[in-house]
């Protein structure tokens, strides 16, 4: 065997699987490489240097260690060559020699050490010293200091960052007691402060069918619309090359159309969006990680904001505003990509297991996708999908996504007993999904327990929802309205809450009922959503015997 900074971990633990489990004992770092997933994804492009990195190892000792491992289940030889060996491109190390049989740490460095111990490393920082720098970086941006200055301390003190570290460094900040608001309107100083980190890091992968793989598809897709608007309206400018003179009517006349249709395509993202909602973040609370999504949720809304701006700024006419309007959407559509792809990727592969990913697949379709469809490479096991609910209405399946356990006896002879009736659970089921309204009830303790699975749904939904906080199924911006009505509710003070909007042309309805029980004990709350555009507009009377 041949060890060097530049030797593929991917290519070392399929060879030698054992090599799983000495790296894991070796460094909790390592214990990733016990997921398949990320294995055959971050795995398969990382490096011995870059794995050394991320677990604040030194290389060589890394490379001594997995001597060892070798050493000590085979009789294979091997050869190390360490780091600042010629053509490797590194700064050098320790000297370390080719190993054959003899213990790594004596026969190497020439330092004795125990077995199974790294050598000293120039003494990194712990995990917790880490995150108190890393906290104490973003306290002092968050402070108006200079980025610049952040960011040469940030390379000289901690030098690398992942997705997840940034997961984990936002979560202890609202801990803390920073407010989500105040971590939203400085997230993409936080993205840039680290930029040049995250930039070194490995690209994700997975296969494709894979949620994470479908989003790069679509966020692919939305990186050439987004560059195909930009790249139009930078050249429209009166000045070339500056952007801060006006754009130019005639060029604007020939090509609004265009850029027009460039933009709705682009507004496509918007289901990427609902999707990672619905099916993703769902998921990512349940491992604790409830301050990132809530956060992006928020840049997710201030997109559609933009979209809604340069829609309305084309109606108008005006070639600049219309132009630079177009161009902020499409910059923010980037912007996203960017932290999806560096951030919220890396950081749900490192957290959700093979069986979350399976929940996260199972409902995508109800919501649909953005100018893809999934491949088949990847597909959840079965095992993962037993229990899920199902979303087809069809009887036969028990259980929920959200909630394991709470299970139904649809397709069985057992009926429901109501008030005025019995009925079988299936014609229950169907009874609720024939209801030209949408259901949504949350019980007692906040939790969404139910919805009616229709195709006329009007507000998306889909099987990761149940069991999900209400409070994380609305956009950070409502929450207090949410939980103000929820509030009064258990205190008897109010029993309904009614409200209407219109929406791309539509004039809806919404609802909510407070539930009790026949003794006045709050049950939850039940969510009424209806269409009621034709409702309006209906004039004169129609009988029933003019039906035909």
């Amino acid at each position: 065997m041949h060890l060097a900074p530049s030797t593929s971990i991917h290519d070392l633990v399929s060879e030698h699987p054992y090599l799983i489990d000495v790296l894991a004992d070796f460094a909790p770092a390592f214990a990733k490489l016990k997921n398949p997933l990320l294995r055959n994804t971050l795995g398969r492009v990382a490096t011995l240097q870059q794995a050394a990195d991320i677990a604040g190892l030194e290389v060589n000792g890394l490379m001594l260690h997995i001597a060892r491992g070798v050493l000590d289940h085979s009789s294979e030889a091997v050869t190390i060559v360490p780091k600042g060996a010629p053509g490797t491109g590194a700064k050098p190390g320790p000297k370390p020699a080719a190993v054959a049989g003899a213990s790594p740490c004596a026969s190497t460095c020439g330092t004795p050490c125990d077995a199974g111990q790294a050598p000293a490393s120039g003494s990194p920082l712990s995990d917790a010293a880490r995150m108190e720098t890393l906290k104490e970086l973003i306290r002092e941006l968050h402070a108006g200091a200079d980025p610049a200055t952040l960011k040469a301390r940030f390379a000289a003190a901690v030098g690398d960052i992942s997705g997840g570290d940034i997961a984990r460094l936002e979560q202890a900040m609202v801990a803390e007691g920073l407010p989500e608001a105040e971590i939203k309107r400085l997230c993409s100083l936080h993205v840039d402060l680290f930029k040049g980190a995250l930039d070194e890091a490995p690209a994700v992968s997975a296969p494709a069918g894979h949620p994470v793989r479908t989003y790069m598809d679509e966020n692919a897709k939305a990186m050439e619309l987004a560059d195909e608007i930009i790249s139009q309206v930078d050249r429209m400018h009166r000045t070339p090359g500056d952007r801060t003179s006006p754009i130019d009517e005639m060029a604007w006349s020939f090509s609004s159309r265009y850029i027009k249709e460039l933009l709705e395509d682009l507004a496509h993202i918007e289901v990427h969006y609902t999707r990672k909602e619905n099916q993703l973040f769902p998921l990512l609370e349940e491992n604790g990680i409830e301050a990132p999504p809530k956060v992006m949720w928020e840049v997710h809304d201030d997109i559609r904001g933009l979209f809604k701006a340069a829609r309305a700024a084309m109606e108008n006419l005006a070639a600049t505003a219309a132009a630079l309007a177009t161009r902020d959407a499409a910059e923010a559509v980037k912007d996203m990509v960017y932290k999806e792809e560096k951030v919220l990727f890396p950081m749900a592969l490192e957290s959700l297991t093979e069986a979350q990913w399976a929940r996260v697949r199972h409902g995508e379709d109800e919501i649909g996708y953005a100018w893809v469809t999934p491949g088949d490479e990847w597909t959840p096991q079965a095992t993962y999908l037993a229990g899920l609910t199902d979303t087809t209405g069809t009887a036969g399946t028990a259980g929920t996504a959200g909630t394991a356990g709470r299970a139904r006896a649809s397709g069985s002879a057992q009926l429901v007993q109501l008030d005025t009736g019995a009925l079988a659970p299936n014609v229950l089921n169907q009874m609720l999904r024939s209801l030209p309204v949408d259901l949504s009830f949350v019980d007692a303790d906040d939790r969404v327990a139910y919805y009616s699975d229709v195709p006329h749904r009007i507000f998306p939904r889909s099987a990761a929802v149940i069991g999900r906080n209400v409070r994380n199924c609305h956009p950070p911006k409502s929450v207090h309205m949410v939980e103000d009505i929820l509030a009064k509710f258990k205190a008897g003070e109010r029993d309904t809450a009614e409200f209407w909007i219109e929406l791309g042309g539509r004039f809806l309805h919404i609802r909510y009922f407070a539930v009790r029980d026949t003794d006045g004990t709050y049950l939850g709350c039940l969510e009424v959503s209806q269409d009621v555009t034709d409702i309006r507009a209906l004039t004169g009377q129609r009988r029933l015997l003019e039906w035909s």
